[in-house]
């Protein structure tokens, strides 16, 4: 838990200080596009030549805040909170899926504060409360689910497929910019 904390505070840092420069700055598609496909240059590179010697169990206020650290460039689109902070800990030599179990139980704090900020505006509208309980409700048994398929995928393989999918919709993203001119 206290690695959890460590990992959290510049995520927090970055979120309170750049959320409104990030909601318009960082929008352009050039970027997202860009974004999206050197992270997932940068995850297939470090998947391939990291070593998985270490562990869940092996994880200390350094690694956290370093993984931390790597979750404030999810600030902007297209770097994804996941990718920065799987990378991060593969890049430390974290086995596939001690990196992907802490990036995901590092979501929560961050969603939960997020949630904290964003959702009792929202409820001040009557007609809005039953929709965001059930879209919270939703979201959260799909994130579930989605965790738990992928900490079985990477287990018994790499994240190169989900490196070319960044590189696949990156270069879609660049091609829609190129067709809209």
């Amino acid at each position: 838990m206290l690695f959890l904390i460590i990992a959290t505070i510049p995520g927090g840092i970055a979120g309170v200080f750049l959320d409104k420069y990030a909601e318009h700055a960082f929008r352009a598609p050039a970027l997202i596009a860009g974004a999206l496909m050197v992270v997932g240059v940068i995850l297939w590179v470090v998947d391939r030549t990291a070593p998985q010697t270490r562990t869940m169990g092996d994880i200390r206020g350094r690694d956290a805040l370093l993984i931390g650290a790597a979750q404030m460039f999810a600030i902007i689109p297209g770097v994804s909170r996941s990718g920065s902070t799987i990378t991060a800990g593969r890049w430390l030599a974290f086995d596939r899926e001690s990196a992907a179990t802490f990036s995901f139980l590092m979501s929560m704090p961050i969603i939960a504060a997020a949630a904290l900020f964003k959702v009792p505006h929202l409820l001040h509208e009557r007609s809005l409360a039953l929709p965001l309980l059930v879209g919270v409700t939703a979201a959260a048994v799909s994130g579930w689910f989605a965790i738990a398929v992928l900490l079985r995928y990477v287990t018994r393989n790499s994240f190169g497929v989900f490196a070319l999918y960044r590189l696949a919709l990156g270069a879609a993203v660049l091609a829609l910019v190129a067709y809209r001119g």
